[in-house]
């Protein structure tokens, strides 16, 4: 699988990219000293859903945790991209 990586300055700039991954998607935040991951569910106004195989639905308001977002990674067909705001 091919991986790309991302800086990102702007912290800004992650709502615009969740507007562009798909349903059905997988997805990992890693922020603080957690992460959570899962297929994406739903996205809107910074709101998210995520399913997780084992956990179920996990529910995530990007902007209470941008301050402390360390990765996101999104892994497509054959493409991990992993955006990183460090």
């Amino acid at each position: 699988m091919i991986e790309e990586f991302i800086d990102i300055k702007n912290p800004e700039e992650i709502f615009d990219y969740f507007e562009n991954i798909d349903y059905g998607e997988y997805v990992e935040i890693y922020f603080g000293r957690v992460h959570v991951e899962g297929k994406l569910l739903h996205y809107e106004d910074g709101f998210l859903r995520l399913v997780h195989e084992k956990y179920g639905i996990i529910e995530v308001e990007i902007e209470k945790i941008l301050d402390d977002i360390l990765e996101v990674a999104h892994t497509k067909k054959d493409k991990r991209i992993v955006l990183r705001f460090y």
